[in-house]
């Protein structure tokens, strides 16, 4: 069951008052947040201006079986990286000078960030989503990607023997940066652009 829409709207403004003295771009990531646990019949945590969000009562979920359930829960599960801002702009600087136009290429580079600068021991959809988001949010440009899916799909492709890449391997519940993706990795290093000179 999912919430109707003066629920939805009613979510919406509890959390937006709870993130209304931050700045960007914590406000954006926090309003998610908080959104996404009173949906899910969490509550919100204090931050910054010391509100909070409303406990909400959890609907009742319909009962999903087989493949869809899996397939369901893989699309609900959070990433758990939470970057504060100087770990953002580290995200922004380690994108730099890269090629951020394919969800592939994309997928690949962010999975390199995870592996050089998280303790993550694998990659997943969700923490590729969430890296997405804070590039947009530092108005990076990047290839706009709104479906989940089409990361599933990439991280996938990255895999595959058929396409002659194989940048990344399966690795529990998710993906790491295998042998042949290091070399590549080392490669796209050497060939980043520099940083573009600003007028003084």
């Amino acid at each position: 069951m999912v919430p109707t829409p003066d629920q939805m709207a009613a979510f919406a403004k509890a959390a937006r008052d709870a993130v209304a003295d931050l700045d960007e771009p914590l406000k954006s990531e926090a309003f998610r947040i908080f959104l996404q646990q009173m949906v899910s019949g969490g509550t919100g945590q204090q931050i910054g201006s010391g509100r909070a969000a409303l406990p909400v009562k959890k609907p009742p979920r319909a009962k999903v079986t087989g493949a869809k359930k899996r397939e369901k829960q893989a699309q609900l599960q959070a990433s758990t990286l939470n970057l504060d801002v100087a770990e953002i702009k580290k995200l922004r600087e380690f994108c730099a000078g890269l090629d951020l136009n394919g969800t592939e290429q994309v997928a690949f580079i962010l999975a390199n960030f995870i592996r050089e600068h998280t303790d993550l021991a694998f990659v997943t959809t969700s923490d590729i989503a969430y890296l997405h988001r804070m590039l947009i949010s530092q108005k990076v440009k990047v290839v706009p990607v709104n479906d989940p899916a089409d990361w599933s799909r990439a991280l996938g492709w990255l895999t595959a023997p058929s396409r002659r890449k194989e940048w990344l391997r399966k690795s529990g519940d998710g993906f790491e940066v295998s042998n042949s993706g290091l070399i590549r990795w080392h490669e796209m290093e050497a060939e980043r652009k520099p940083p573009a000179k600003h007028e003084s």
